[in-house]
């Protein structure tokens, strides 16, 4: 009788820790799912924004740096638009190699803060976190005012949730949300402080 109990009693245990694995996998689906769906959507309104520009190549300041100079914007925008073609072919890799030349070579461009930012999105699709942390922290520190700041700051606070840095996660949210209130990062921002 009491065998039985026990059995019973460790039977409950093991359908207890069966759900909350099967609740945690729940949980790891759901965020994989939203960083694909965010990077998905982020790719569209890049290319939004590319296809704007290129409707209006005139209206694009040129460049004062003299090694920029050179090089004409078409040939800017083609050498940016092939390494966001090798990030929807999967290929991160050639993605990451392309980004880091495209940064280095042309440090001033419009699109260095954006190549920087999908260099960091790159690296944390590929596991390489430091070197994601290290993309993101570029486009924060040294493009302060350019729009990819938000998104910067939220994947830091990703990172740094990932990563169990609690205290340091929730600071960059809730940066995200004050300082950019109403932006896409600072909803998702809000969703991961409720979520905790």
């Amino acid at each position: 009788m009491f065998q039985v109990r026990d059995l019973e009693q460790q039977v409950a245990e093991q359908r207890g820790l069966v759900e909350e694995l099967n609740y945690q996998i729940q949980i790891l689906q759901q965020e994989q799912k939203e960083r694909y769906v965010d990077l998905d959507q982020r790719l569209l309104n890049m290319q939004q924004q590319l296809d704007m520009q290129a409707v209006a190549p005139a209206e694009r300041e040129v460049s004062s740096s003299l090694s920029e100079s050179a090089v004409s914007d078409e040939d800017v925008l083609a050498e940016y638009n092939a390494a966001r073609e090798l990030i929807r072919n999967r290929d991160f890799p050639g993605a990451i190699a392309a980004l880091s030349d495209f940064a280095q070579a042309h440090p001033n461009h419009e699109l260095t803060p954006n190549a920087w930012y999908w260099l960091g999105e790159v690296h944390l699709v590929s596991r390489e976190v430091t070197q994601a942390q290290a993309a993101f922290e570029t486009v924060v520190d040294d493009f302060g005012s350019h729009s990819k700041v938000p998104d910067s700051l939220y994947k830091l606070g990703v990172i740094a949730q990932q990563q169990e840095q609690g205290p340091r996660a929730t600071q960059l949210f809730n940066r995200v949300i004050s300082d950019y209130p109403g932006s896409q990062s600072a909803k998702l921002s809000q969703a991961r402080l409720e979520s905790n």
